[in-house]
């Protein structure tokens, strides 16, 4: 198996345990503040994954990369402030 191979199956390895753990979390009825902010946490990680790798900017200028991390970020941010909002 070549390396980049190797590469792209770790990460499929990652985000299908991330899907799995969030799936997992939910099954069982796990809710609150903090499990909010771990799933957050974990989309924005799957997120990122699939941008560098499956999107294939690992290898580009950083301000691009920055483009997609920060719309990304922003999303996630904006769905963190709606379940908070929702929360009062």
């Amino acid at each position: 198996m070549t390396r980049v191979n190797r590469n792209a199956l770790l990460v499929w390895m990652v985000l299908v345990t991330l899907t799995g753990a969030t799936y997992t979390l939910g099954r069982l009825g796990f809710g609150g503040t903090g499990i909010m902010l771990v799933l957050l946490l974990s989309v924005m990680l799957k997120g990122q994954l699939v941008a560098d790798y499956f999107m294939g900017l690992r290898g580009v200028e950083s301000r691009w990369r920055l483009v997609v991390t920060g719309w990304l970020l922003a999303v996630v941010t904006l769905i963190g402030l709606a379940y908070l909002l929702g929360e009062y």
